[in-house]
């Protein structure tokens, strides 16, 4: 029988092996630090060379905050052939993945560890040290939906335990107030969001924002990158000639990073004055319906739950905390798409 206290030492003696193997890349390259903030919270991002940093930078660079000495959370990145540093082969098999990259007995109540299949990136997180570990073979492998929403499963990991949650969701609005717009795949909610920078609204996130509840339910911007399929990026062919991927987009979601572009239209927070569930309608004009919230905890919890690694009844709890605090709507969409975000300024103006 194996032992109990050998179980629950598993995931923190593989967290300082690994961080050891950070620590060795220091002989080898220059350390470069970035600040951000994330939930309300300073970041830091210490790098191990320079590899990594244009290709998990640009959809964070709207958060950039000077230097602190006290960040709540500093992550360690590095890939093993820019800093010459190897890790050491997994002390688990192919049986001990869960579906989503869990490793079977490598997560606890304090540490949190995942591997990707397909690129092979290393996630850990250890919640008492605020400290993450984020790894992977070579740069040149990190994938583009990586590069969209860099870091997102530790994000995740640490931000539930401080009254934030991540969400599949998109937001505009102004600096004063804004909507939050929920739906699966095809709903229209990235068409929506992306139709919204060149209106007068701002944009706040397109597929991943981070939900607070503390006060006022707000909404905090994580990522300012946008992915559309290839088909419905053509209805919006000024975007085009800013597309991040474009040599890759037929087996890449068109990626592009709005803050590059569109600095001035990005948001970092505000109160969220509702909940829209974009849908389709094929009619010309755009209109508002008022649904349910259990409509639209069905829209937003599901989706959520079944992208983010690790994410349980703690998730569902916030994510329906704050979907009782706020009306919900359909926003129908029309097929004139320069009177969407009409409709959304006049929902807000009029309160």
């Amino acid at each position: 029988m194996i032992d109990k206290n050998t179980l629950e030492n598993k995931p923190f003696s593989f967290f300082e092996t690994t961080s050891k193997v950070f620590q060795e890349t220091h002989r080898n390259v220059e350390i470069i630090n970035r600040f951000y903030s994330v939930g309300g919270y300073p970041v830091k991002l210490q790098f191990a060379g320079h590899a990594l940093i244009p290709l998990l930078t640009p959809a964070l660079d709207h958060l950039v905050i000077d230097q602190t000495p006290s960040p709540s959370l500093t992550i360690c990145l590095w890939d093993s052939e820019s800093t010459g540093t190897y890790m050491p082969s997994p002390p688990w098999s192919l049986e001990d993945y869960f579906a989503r990259g869990e490793i079977k007995d490598y997560n606890n109540n304090n540490i949190f560890t995942a591997c990707n299949k397909g690129s092979g990136a290393l996630s850990i997180l250890n919640k008492n040290f605020s400290t993450g570990l984020w790894w992977i073979r070579n740069a040149c492998e990190v994938p583009f939906y990586e590069s969209g929403s860099p870091l997102l499963m530790l994000f995740h990991w640490w931000l539930r335990h401080k009254q934030c949650q991540v969400v599949h969701a998109g937001a505009v609005g102004t600096k004063d107030a804004g909507v939050l717009l929920v739906g699966k795949g095809g709903s229209g909610k990235s068409s929506t969001t992306i139709t919204c920078l060149n209106s007068e609204l701002l944009y706040a996130g397109d597929d991943y924002c981070i939900l607070t509840t503390t006060s006022v339910p707000s909404v905090f911007s994580l990522y300012s990158s946008g992915k559309l399929d290839a088909n419905h990026i053509k209805k919006f062919p000024h975007l085009l000639p800013i597309v991040n991927n474009k040599d890759r987009t037929d087996v890449e979601k068109p990626l592009l990073f709005f803050n590059q572009h569109y600095s001035e239209k990005i948001v970092k927070k505000f109160p969220i004055r509702a909940i829209f569930l974009p849908r389709i309608t094929g009619l010309p004009d755009t209109t508002l319906t008022p649904t349910t919230q259990a409509v639209a905890l069905k829209a937003l919890a599901p989706n959520t739950l079944f992208q983010l690694l690790g994410a349980d009844s703690l998730t569902f709890h916030e994510i329906a905390k704050f979907v009782r605090q706020v009306p919900c709507y359909y926003l129908n969409l029309g097929t004139e798409l320069d009177k969407i975000p009409l409709v959304i300024s006049k929902f807000l103006s009029e309160g």
